[in-house]
């Protein structure tokens, strides 16, 4: 079996102030819930669109230093 290489965290970021940022609008995502224990859903209130992401992934989620 192949190598497993991670893909880019590219729908969301975390602020400095520790808060994630939808990419798309660089608006702050409101928590919404959890589904299954798995995954955490995020609504962005300026795109009118909700965003999930695995808990998996929440250590790979780029800091954005200059934003």
């Amino acid at each position: 079996m192949g190598s497993l290489v991670a893909a880019e965290v590219v729908t969301v970021y975390m602020a400095l102030d520790g808060a994630l940022h939808h990419s798309r609008c660089s608006q702050r995502l409101l928590l919404h819930g959890q589904r299954a224990g798995l995954e955490l859903d995020f609504y962005c209130l300026a795109c009118a669109e909700s965003v999930t992401i695995p808990f998996c992934v929440l250590e790979r989620i780029p800091v954005a230093y200059g934003a």
